[in-house]
């Protein structure tokens, strides 16, 4: 027996043989006692079980394959890249197990040991442990997590169970523990969570907190989170897992607001279920609770994560003005824009390349007075990091959108005053937040922290290439750290000119 790393469990003076951890043997045997005690209750996956003595021996294994070998989306897709295929080998899996003791029937003391057996490498990402009625999730009829029986390949984005029943909200018990702390433990509503990824086999998910827990010092802000999405990792357009949270993270410090990101192993209902990245949902409420603010104070003008003919909101008007006339003054965009947050917004946008961008991905918000000015917020920028080469100018430019997005970028970037603005900050921006060296040093940390997880998220999700096309990926946003600027540079320059 190994255990590789202990896990959080809540102070008790009840003896455990072992203690929580991560083991990597699939079999383990306890032994349970508290002394002072005359009985004792154990409560271990749906059964609970009393001992009349002060003491008792309990073995747990990993679980056999269940819910893992249920196809969640189509197995011959041939339009998404993201088919399901069946899971490869033997994966760890989770176990928690709690204790009473009770002395002449009154409860003496409590216990709750968590438990991650069949683990092969040593890692430090939180670990969610989420429990859902498998109905909810898998029942071909109404279960929101398969296809079901309704699906259909040539209406993928209005059939299936995970669209039919995407914004139903059922209960699951959700906690996030790492090796020394609890952030969440209850029972939450919960419903799938993307425009696209819902498609892939695994989902994300959306959970409503609406209540002050730990999570917030977790993904390490200071406001109360009310929405925590469970990101899936089909989020990254191929096979870049961290891509998003790692250009939020190097973000985080601009004039933008981001979407917080820390990367975490799924367990559903024990079984190992893929790496996730836990994220902070970032709506009106959420800015509110950012900024200490009313949210029926605020409005946001967003494109919704996908174009319509009358996206952006209030923004609308100024972009159909725009369009009809290019010449209009520069001076009613500094009146109705915070300056340097559309300045951040565009560097970094055209910087890391986001091809899901400017017809989708917008979001912008600001205090419902005509006085104030709309601040931009950075979402979904999976679709980034390609060549370092790649001329962004050009392709921003090219209005794709019927929402129009791509007006108010060729007005920007041909504005005198703003382009001025623009050279310095990217100028101040390469030497700092987006200087190789940042770049990197933000790569290698989140390489490093999930590196050891990979191998068995892509075995789950029935990959044998997948850990080759991820280190691919990896070798192109390192050359993109090391390239990207001289070719960023040249592009603006020549489009200035």
């Amino acid at each position: 027996m190994k255990k590789i790393s202990k896990l959080y469990s809540p102070k008790s003076s009840i003896i455990f043989s072992n203690y929580s951890g991560i083991y990597s043997n699939r079999n383990l045997n306890l032994n349970i006692n508290d002394k002072r005690a005359d009985r004792m209750c154990l409560i271990y996956n749906d059964d609970t079980i009393f001992f009349n003595k002060n003491n008792f021996d309990l073995s747990i294994s990993s679980y056999p394959l269940k819910l893992s070998k249920i196809p969640t989306s189509s197995k011959n897709y041939k339009k998404y890249a993201n088919s399901w295929s069946e899971p490869i080998g033997e994966f760890s899996s989770f176990h928690q197990i709690k204790v009473l003791s009770y002395l002449e029937n009154s409860i003496l003391d409590s216990a709750k040991e968590n438990y991650v057996l069949g683990s092969l490498e040593f890692d430090s990402l939180p670990i969610v442990n989420l429990n859902v009625n498998q109905n909810w999730l898998f029942s071909n009829d109404t279960g929101c997590y398969v296809p079901g029986v309704n699906f259909d390949n040539s209406n993928d984005q209005n059939t299936g169970n995970f669209y039919s029943f995407k914004k139903r909200k059922q209960v699951g018990k959700i906690q996030i523990i790492d090796r020394y702390s609890e952030y969440l433990n209850g029972d939450y509503l919960f419903r799938i969570h993307g425009y696209i990824t819902p498609l892939a086999p695994q989902k994300g998910l959306r959970f409503y907190l609406n209540e002050k827990t730990a999570v917030n010092k977790l993904l390490d802000v200071n406001h109360t989170i009310d929405k925590l999405i469970l990101r899936s990792s089909f989020s990254g357009w191929g096979n870049e897992i961290f891509i998003d949270g790692w250009i939020a993270d190097i973000c985080s410090t601009l004039n933008l607001d981001v979407m917080v990101y820390k990367p975490s192993k799924v367990y559903l209902n024990g079984e190992y279920w893929g790496i996730h990245g836990i994220r902070e949902r970032l709506d009106l409420k959420a800015i509110a609770n950012k900024y200490d603010l009313k949210e029926k104070k605020l409005i946001d003008s967003d494109d919704k994560g996908f174009s319509k003919s009358n996206g952006y909101g209030s923004i609308n008007d100024l972009i159909l003005k725009i369009k009809e006339n290019p010449n209009i003054s520069f001076k009613e965009i500094k009146d109705r824009f915070k300056l340097k947050s559309l300045l951040d917004w565009l560097i970094v946008e055209l910087f890391f390349q986001n091809v899901d961008w400017p017809c989708n991905n917008t979001f912008f918000w600001k205090k419902n007075k005509s006085n104030k000015k709309w601040k931009a917020v950075l979402i979904d920028m999976d679709a980034c990091v390609g060549s370092p080469e790649k001329n962004m100018f050009e392709f921003a430019t090219k209005d794709r959108s019927p929402a129009l997005g791509g007006v108010l970028v060729t007005y920007l970037l041909k504005q005198p005053e703003f382009k001025e603005k623009f050279k310095e900050r990217v100028k101040y921006l390469f030497d700092n937040e987006l200087s190789s060296e940042n770049l990197l040093k933000k790569f290698n940390y989140y390489k490093t922290f999930i590196n050891p997880a990979i191998e068995e998220h892509y075995r789950r999700w029935g990959d044998p290439d997948g850990e080759y096309k991820y280190n691919k990926g990896l070798k192109r946003i390192k050359d993109f750290c090391l390239h990207r600027h001289k070719y960023f540079i040249l592009n603006m320059n020549n489009y200035f000119n």
